[in-house]
Order: C-alpha cells, then sequence, then structure tokens
C-alpha cells in the first residue's frame, strides 16, 4: 500500500527558519523545528522580503516538508 504523509513546507531565508502553508500562513521556528512562542517585527519583514521572491526563488529556499510519498 502506498500513501502520501504531508506537512508544512519548512524554508530558510535571511537567517529565518519558517514554515507556510497558504492556508494557514507563515510561522517561525527555532533552530529544533518547534514553533515559536511569538512572530515578531522582524520576522514579518523578513517575511515580506520572501514572499516578493518568484516561486522559482521561493522553491530554493525550502529545505523540507511537504507531501511525500510513503
Amino acid at each position: 500500500m502506498t500513501g502520501f504523509m504531508c506537512s508544512s513546507p519548512v524554508y530558510e531565508f535571511d537567517g529565518w527558519t519558517f514554515e507556510y502553508k497558504p492556508a494557514l500562513g507563515p510561522w517561525p521556528l527555532t533552530k529544533d523545528y518547534n514553533p515559536r512562542k511569538c512572530a515578531g517585527a522582524k520576522f514579518w519583514a523578513m517575511f515580506s522580503k520572501w514572499d516578493k521572491l518568484t516561486d522559482k526563488e521561493k522553491y530554493a529556499t525550502k529545505i523540507g516538508g511537504g507531501c511525500e510519498r510513503i
């Protein structure tokens, strides 16, 4: 039997590691990939820069997550 296992895609950009799914929005992660307690102005400034990248440029910053066949 095969199927898919999905999680939020994880990106690394401008010194930040974060997850982002359009339906849920972005959220910063700690170094061990746990969600941070809050997202401050520095995170939102970085995300604004990342969000202006092309889809190809955004994909280049992806470091994990998404859907994988199992």
